[in-house]
């Protein structure tokens, strides 16, 4: 029996008349590292707020690690890291500041949380920043810490909507090496992204959205295997 730590099953969200999600299913593993791509206006944020607990589904049912969503969060969000693509970080906190607050969320005891603050500054390469200012901290610097925070309650299951989103290439590439790092030491990964070379470089499994629908799922080295890249992939759907 496969080992699903999400399972998305007819995912329907409309607004006004505008259905932004149309009866999706789609599941995730325990241990991948899963892709959402698609244009904008496909329905990728609206799925992520939904996983954060923001948005209300109109029908369908999402499970994460067994319990369902909607009826049992506040056990779910133990268990799951959430890094939103606007920066919403505590400017008037220093780094160390905003993980020590973060951890009292979960009821994570002073003497773990300094624990885990200092291991995850550490695993991101931030302990000459550990009392700066955030507003003081550079965009890829936020970002890391974002995700850090994500991580304080050693979450099963992480997901990010497009964490690299506007930073240079020296800062996706350190957050790359970060998130496979993750990855590999055993942290289920969800993330959205627009760029392709990323996609390639990191995701395991993935799916297309298009005007509210999943147009293309799969392995992405199926998906790309005797075919087109998956950019021109990308562009094709885009098209229609």
């Amino acid at each position: 029996m496969e080992n699903y730590i999400l399972d998305v099953e007819c995912l329907t969200k409309s607004f006004s008349r505008f259905k932004v999600l149309n009866n999706i299913s789609f599941k995730i593993k325990s241990g991948d590292f899963f892709g959402l791509i698609g244009p904008n206006g496909a329905g990728k944020s609206t799925l992520l707020k939904i996983l954060y607990g923001i948005v209300i589904p109109d029908s369908g049912s999402i499970k994460i690690k067994g319990l369902n969503l909607l009826s049992d969060y506040k056990k779910i969000k133990y268990s799951l890291g959430v890094v939103p693509q606007d920066d919403n970080l505590d400017d008037d906190l220093g780094v160390y500041e905003n993980l020590l607050i973060y951890s009292m969320y979960f009821g994570i005891s002073r003497t773990e949380s300094l624990k885990r603050s200092n291991e995850l500054l550490n695993f991101f390469d931030m302990n000459e920043k550990k009392y700066s200012k955030v507003s003081d901290l550079s965009g890829g610097l936020k970002r890391r810490l974002m995700i850090a925070r994500a991580l304080i309650n050693n979450p099963s299951l992480i997901v990010l909507d497009e964490p690299t989103s506007g930073l240079d290439p020296e800062y996706r590439q350190n957050i790359w090496g970060k998130l496979k790092a993750l990855n590999k030491n055993g942290v289920t990964i969800l993330m959205s992204t627009h760029y392709m070379e990323e996609a390639e470089h990191l995701f395991k499994n993935m799916i297309i959205l298009h005007h509210g629908n999943i147009v293309l799922q799969g392995n992405i080295n199926d998906i790309t295997l005797n075919k087109k890249s998956l950019e021109d992939i990308f562009l094709d759907i885009a098209k229609n």
